[in-house]
C-alpha cells in the first residue's frame, strides 16, 4: 500500500485554507507619522481608526462628524474620510478624498507607505469593480456585487445563506451587525490579489481564496476552479468573522477567530450541521496517537506561520474541536458567553475559564482527554483520491484517473474511461469494478463513473447507493452530487433531487447540467416560476 500520509496533509490543507481569512483587519492605520499640518489628537484619530478596522462604521461616522469642526483641510482628518469611503464601498469617493488629503499633506517625496498602499488599494478595487452589478439578498441584509455575466448564478445560493447566517448566527453569537453587509465576488484569484494585500503567489500557495477584510467579505468565484469548491460555505465562514470582529472590537486572538468560524460555517443550514472534514478528522486522530498536537501558543500570530501544512492543518482540526467541545460543556450560549466575556477586558484564557466555570489549564487538560473519546468516521486507507484544489488556468493532465498511484487501478480507470466515451457502458463497468477491488468504494472519480454508465443503463437506484457513503467522505466533490440529482430525477423522487442539486450548486454552479436538471426537478413539482429561472441560468452558463 501506498503511504497516505501527505495526500490526507493535502487534503485537510484544502479545507483549513480555504476557510483561512486574515480577518484580524491588517490594514494601514494612522500611525506615528502623520502629516505636519495634524492638529487633533492621536487618540481620537486612534479611535476611528479602529473602529473602521473592526467594522464598526457607525461608531467611525459619529467620530468624523464631532471633527467637522477641524476637518478643513486637515490631511489625517481626510484620511481616515477616505479610509471610511473606502470601507462603506463608495471608492470613486474614497480616492478623490485621499487625493486631497495626499496634496494638503506637504509630505513631497515622503509619502508614508500606509498612505501609498491604501491608495493603490482604492485605486484598483475601483478599477476592478467599476461595472459590477448589485444585487440584494432575500431579507436585505447584504448586498452582492458580482461582475456582469456568468457570475449571476451565485446571487441567489449566496443570499438564502446569508440571510439565514445572518439570523443563525446572530442567535449563536448574541449579536447582529449594521445591514446591508456587503460581498464582493471576483472572477479570478489575479482579481482577489488586486483589490488585497496579497500577492497572486501567496493565494494560490495558500488556497487562501477569500478575505474578509475591509468591511466587506470578499470571496473568488468557483468558476476560477476546475471543480469549483464549497463556496457557500466559505462565504458564510468569512461572515462569522465579520460577526466576530464587530462585536468585539477585534480583540479575539487568531485561533479563537479561526476556531468559531470553521465551527459555525454551517450554521446557517441548522444547528447540527457542524461537521470537520473526513480527511481532518484522520489527520488529527494520528496526530493525537503520537501525542504531536499543535498548542495555543504555537498558533500565535498566524497559523498559516506553522512550520508545516500538517501542522497548520492540525491547528485548525484543534480549534474546531476546542469549539465543539465547549458548547458541549456550556450549551448553546457558549459563544455569546465567550464573546462578551472578551469584551468585558478578559483575555482569551480569562474568557475561556469564566465561561466553562474552570481555570483555563483545567479546560485544556479536559479537552484533550476529549479528543481521545471522539468518534471520528472510517476512512480509507488508499482510495487513489487527492483532494485539492484545481485551478482551471493550471496544467493538468487529460484524466483525472492519471493521479491514482495505483498502476493496475489506473489503467483500469482508464480503459473504463475509453469504453465509456465510445458508448460501451457495460464494458466499462467491468473495468470499473477491477479498479474499485484494488480502490474500494468510496474513490469519488471511481464511484460516479460507474454511477453515470449505471444511470445510462437506467439502473438509478443502484447508483443512488453506490454514491451515498461516497458523499459522506467527498462531500465537495461535485459531480457526486450531480450523478445523485440525475438518479433522484430517473426515480420521480423530485424533492430529493432539488436537495442533491443545490448541493452540486453550492460546488460549483457553472455546470449547465445542474440548473437544468433543477429546472426539470421544479416543473415536475409544479414551480414553473423557480424552473424557469434556472432555464435562464442553463442558458447562462452555457
Amino acid at each position: 500500500m501506498i503511504s497516505r500520509t501527505p495526500r490526507r496533509a493535502s487534503a485537510v490543507l484544502l479545507g483549513v485554507l480555504l476557510a483561512l481569512c486574515f480577518s484580524l483587519v491588517s490594514v494601514s492605520t494612522v500611525e506615528a507619522q502623520t502629516s505636519p499640518a495634524t492638529a487633533v489628537r492621536m487618540s481620537t484619530l486612534t479611535d476611528i481608526n479602529e473602529y473602521l478596522s473592526a467594522g464598526q462604521m457607525r461608531e467611525a461616522r459619529q467620530g468624523l462628524d464631532a471633527l467637522k469642526g477641524h476637518r478643513g483641510t486637515n490631511p489625517d482628518i481626510l484620511y481616515l474620510e477616505a479610509r471610511y469611503e473606502f470601507f462603506d464601498g463608495d471608492y470613486k469617493k474614497a480616492l478623490e478624498i485621499l487625493d486631497q488629503a495626499i496634496a494638503n499633506a506637504g509630505f513631497g517625496d515622503n509619502l508614508p507607505q500606509h498612505w501609498s498602499m491604501l491608495r493603490e488599494l482604492v485605486a484598483s478595487t475601483g478599477e476592478v469593480t467599476k461595472d459590477y452589478v448589485k444585487y440584494t439578498s432575500p431579507k436585505g441584509y447584504f448586498e452582492i456585487f458580482v461582475p456582469p455575466g456568468k457570475d449571476r448564478v451565485l446571487v441567489p445560493f449566496a443570499g438564502e445563506a446569508l440571510d439565514r447566517a445572518y439570523d443563525e448566527i446572530g442567535e449563536e453569537l448574541g449579536f447582529r451587525p449594521p445591514t446591508p453587509i456587503r460581498l464582493e465576488i471576483y472572477p479570478q484569484t489575479s482579481v482577489l490579489a488586486k483589490v488585497s494585500s496579497l500577492s497572486e503567489e501567496e493565494i494560490r500557495t495558500s488556497g487562501t481564496i477569500a478575505l474578509c477584510k475591509y468591511n466587506r467579505l470578499m470571496v473568488t468565484s468557483p468558476r476560477a476552479l476546475l471543480r469549483g469548491y464549497g463556496w457557500v460555505d466559505t462565504v458564510v465562514h468569512e461572515y462569522v468573522h465579520y460577526v466576530i470582529s464587530a462585536k468585539t472590537r477585534n480583540r479575539v486572538p487568531i485561533w479563537m477567530h479561526e476556531g468559531l468560524a470553521k465551527y459555525l460555517e454551517r450554521r446557517w443550514r441548522g444547528p447540527d450541521a457542524h461537521r470537520l472534514a473526513p480527511s481532518s478528522e484522520g489527520l488529527l486522530k494520528k496526530r493525537l496517537k503520537k501525542n504531536d498536537l499543535i498548542t495555543f501558543e504555537q498558533m500565535h500570530p498566524s497559523m498559516a506561520k506553522l512550520p508545516s501544512q500538517e501542522d497548520a492543518a492540525v491547528a485548525f482540526a484543534e480549534v474546531f474541536t476546542v469549539m465543539e467541545y465547549l458548547q458541549q460543556e456550556v450549551g448553546a450560549d457558549a459563544f455569546e458567553k465567550l464573546l462578551d466575556a472578551v469584551n468585558e477586558g478578559l483575555d482569551a484564557r480569562q474568557a475561556f475559564a469564566q465561561t466553562i466555570g474552570k481555570p483555563f489549564p483545567t479546560f485544556e487538560r479536559e479537552w484533550k482527554a476529549y479528543l481521545k473519546t471522539r468518534q471520528v468516521p472510517d476512512l480509507p486507507d488508499e482510495d487513489g483520491y487527492e483532494e485539492k484544489l484545481v485551478f482551471k488556468d493550471e496544467k493538468k493532465s487529460e484524466s483525472e484517473a492519471n493521479q491514482i498511484e495505483i498502476p493496475r487501478a489506473r489503467e483500469y480507470m482508464q480503459l473504463g474511461e475509453l469504453m465509456q466515451a465510445r458508448d460501451r457502458c457495460k464494458a466499462a463497468l467491468v473495468e470499473y469494478d477491477k479498479a474499485a477491488h484494488l480502490l474500494g468504494d468510496k474513490n469519488p472519480m471511481l464511484q460516479t463513473r460507474r454511477a453515470q454508465c449505471l444511470l445510462t443503463d437506467e439502473r438509478a437506484a443502484e447508483a443512488l447507493a453506490m454514491l451515498e457513503p461516497v458523499h459522506k467522505t467527498y462531500p465537495d466533490y461535485v459531480q457526486i452530487w450531480i450523478q445523485m440529482g440525475s438518479a433522484a430525477l430517473m426515480l420521480k423522487q423530485y424533492d430529493k433531487a432539488l436537495e442533491y442539486l443545490r448541493e452540486a450548486a453550492r460546488i460549483n454552479p457553472f455546470d449547465p447540467a445542474v440548473h437544468g436538471q433543477l429546472a426539470e426537478a421544479y416543473s415536475k413539482l409544479g414551480d414553473e416560476t423557480s424552473a424557469e429561472e434556472y432555464r435562464k441560468f442553463e442558458k447562462l452558463v452555457r
